[in-house]
């Protein structure tokens, strides 16, 4: 019988993660998720992030690693923001209140920041049932006209396209050129890209061209077509006491599962 109170939770900034912490969250990663990611992948997407250091929880019973919890550093528009992701539970650990520990240890260290999540439909209701609040819809529609990407698309800094994307060592990315514009592309399938965001175009020669793609973009304003592609991301927010809550516009090419 596995006693819930002999559960230890530590909370630490990425930056002050020993080698040993590493390797126990990418053990419980790798096993539950059926990975096979190295510390090449830690270090780039945390240790190496653009905008400092993000809150991991390790969950330990009897000395061994059975949860992770990370609040990955992911700002926007200049504004101190935190994305959970990377979350995992060994599957005999389960049904003992694990998740919702370690996303408050979570919390009470990110305080004064906004918190984001783009949750699938099994774990939102989870985000709800701790006072998160849906933020907004995001639903997935097939390019019809390319002309109009330029006034729908938010721009993505260079220094975060680099190491984003650029730099990422599980993902390739493309881009497309339409009217002198430069878009990133995430490859679905076959020739099927999702437009990502703008960037600047000097870095083409980093990132494959897709040849004739069949693009689909991802929106916050449903149409028709969405009653039938039924296919939406949602985003939830948590204001975790920052007073600048109300100015974050929260882009599609920050979710972390791209």
């Amino acid at each position: 019988m596995i006693n819930r109170e002999d559960i230890v939770y530590i909370c630490k900034a990425t930056s002050n993660f020993t080698t040993c912490e590493k390797e126990d969250f990418l053990t419980i990663f790798n096993t539950v998720f059926d990975k096979d990611y190295g510390l090449d992948w830690f270090n780039w997407k945390y240790i190496d992030n653009i905008y400092g250091d993000s809150y991991i929880v390790l969950a330990y019973y009897d000395g061994k690693a059975v949860g992770i919890r990370a609040f990955w550093r992911n700002d926007i528009d200049g504004f101190k923001c935190f994305q959970p992701c990377d979350t995992a539970v060994l599957k005999e650990y389960r049904g003992l209140g694990i998740f919702t520990k370690m996303t408050l240890q979570a919390l009470d260290n990110t305080k004064g920041a906004f918190i984001y999540n783009y949750p699938n439909e099994n774990s939102r209701p989870g985000y709800l049932k701790l006072g998160w609040s849906i933020n907004k819809y995001f639903y997935l529609k097939p390019v019809l006209n390319k002309k109009k990407l330029k006034d729908e698309y938010k721009y993505i800094e260079d220094e975060y396209l680099y190491w984003r994307f650029i730099k990422s060592p599980i993902n390739k990315y493309s881009y497309c050129e339409i009217d002198g514009e430069s878009y990133l592309l995430y490859r679905r399938k076959d020739n099927i890209y999702y437009v990502l965001g703008k960037f600047n175009s000097k870095y083409q020669g980093q990132l494959e061209r897709a040849d004739s793609p069949i693009l689909f973009k991802y929106t916050d304003k449903k149409g028709f077509i969405n009653n039938f592609l039924k296919n939406k991301a949602t985003v939830v927010s948590f204001n975790n006491a920052a007073d600048f809550a109300d100015n974050i516009d929260i882009p599609i090419f920050k979710a972390d599962y791209f």
